[in-house]
Parts: structure tokens; sequence; C-alpha cells
């Protein structure tokens, strides 16, 4: 919990700092327009759509219907748009990611910088596959969301839980690699699941609250660099030195 406690201090401590407003600022323009095209993409498709395979006239007109009333178009489209903003905004923002978790070692931990930077290819890979991660498990238990609806905040645990546990395994490992192999990062992190659990679940809760959700990928890299950094043990350090 000190830990914890610690790496959000430390995270609020430096939201002002510059690289964090520039990556933030970048951020934004970038998932907005993705955002921005998916909407008029989905509304260009709403009005091509034409249910015609249909044997039965009534569910043809039925899902005319649907599409064509504009306020339930609107309702599904931020429902899903809840789900997969995060793996969107991850994608956008961990072009950027390098120089948040540079600021956060450069200020509190210029002893342990990493040595080299992960680079903008290394870091798409790892957010593309943190985001097939979340949109393939996120689409797998709709039903559950659905089958669950009518029970108060079982849908809200299912969904804290999985994203929670997918987001703070993806953001520590954009961290933990930079230091550690991948066998040493995995190894580490499970020693610190708990915490990982913890940090993932404060950047999924902060991914629900409007405008906040758009500096969560970056407030979520500073916790996750902070937890690495404030959990390594001597064994992990000289793991480390030598990887390094």
């Amino acid at each position: 919990m000190k830990n914890i406690v610690t790496a959000i201090e430390r995270t609020l401590a430096q939201i002002v700092d510059p690289a964090f407003l520039k990556v933030f600022i970048l951020g934004i323009l970038t998932t907005m327009a993705a955002m921005i095209a998916t909407w008029f993409m989905a509304d260009h498709l709403k009005n091509e759509i034409i249910f015609t395979h249909f044997d039965w006239q009534w569910v043809n007109e039925a899902f005319q219907w649907l599409l064509n009333v504009d306020w339930i178009f609107n309702i599904i489209f931020f429902f899903l748009m809840g789900i997969f903003f995060p793996p969107i905004a991850t994608i956008f923002m961990s072009l950027y990611l390098d120089d948040i978790v540079e600021a956060v070692e450069g200020k509190y931990y210029a002893d342990r910088k990493a040595g080299k930077r992960l680079g903008m290819g290394h870091l798409s890979y790892l957010a593309l596959r943190l985001a097939f991660m979340i949109i393939l498990l996120n689409i797998i238990v709709i039903p559950l969301y659905i089958f669950f609806f009518w029970l108060p905040f079982v849908p809200l645990v299912i969904f804290y839980t999985l994203n929670s546990y997918l987001l703070g395994w993806g953001y520590y490992e954009m961290v933990a690699v930079r230091h550690l192999g991948i066998k040493e990062a995995g190894r580490h992190r499970k020693s610190i699941r708990g915490q990982v659990l913890v940090g993932g679940f404060m950047v999924s809760l902060l991914y629900t609250v409007p405008v906040v959700n758009l500096a969560a990928p970056i407030l979520g890299a500073a916790v996750l660099a902070h937890l690495f950094h404030l959990s390594l043990s001597p064994r992990d350090l000289e793991t480390e030195s030598v990887d390094s």
C-alpha cells in the first residue's frame, strides 16, 4: 500500500511536467481525431446498411427502425466506445509513452534510468497487443454484461476486474521490459501482482471519468513506472545491471 500511495503522490506532483503536458496535448489530438473519424465511419455505415437478406419483413423493418432512431444508435455507439476507448487511447498514447517514462525516471530514479528507449516500433507492438487483448476479452464477456445487467454492480465488477488486470499488465510491461528481460519482468510482475492490479484498477477507473480519461494513459504509465521502481529488490537490481 505504501508503494501505491507514493506512486500516486509522485505522479500528481509531476503532472505539470513539460514532458507530461507535451504527451497530453499530442495524445489528445491523435485520440480525438481517431474518435471523430470512428464516429463518422460508424454513422456512414449505419446509413449504408440495408437489411434485405431476412425472410421476414418485420425483422427488416425492426432493424431499419433501430438504425433510423438516432438516440438508440448514439447509446449503442457510446456504450461500445466506453468499452473500447482504453485500447484506442492506449494505441495512440503509446507513441509518446517513452517520454513519460523517461521523465519519471529522470526525476526520481536517475541512477536507474533505462539504457535505451523502446522506440515507436516496439511500443506500438506492445500497445497493439494490449489493445487486441482488451477488445477481444471485452467482446467475449459482453454476454455476461447483458446477462447480469439486472444485478446491481455485477457488470461493473466484471468490467473493472478484467480491465484492471489487462491494463496493469500492459502498462507494467511497457516499463519493465526496458530494464529486465521478458522472463525476469514476468517473474517480478508476479511478485507484485497485487500492486500491479491496483495500479491497473486506477487506470481503468480513470478511463471511465469523462475528460480525465484523456490523460489516463499518461497517468497509468507514470504510476506503473513508479510501482516498478519502488518494488525492485536487490536481486532485481542485479539482474537489471547485468541486462544493461
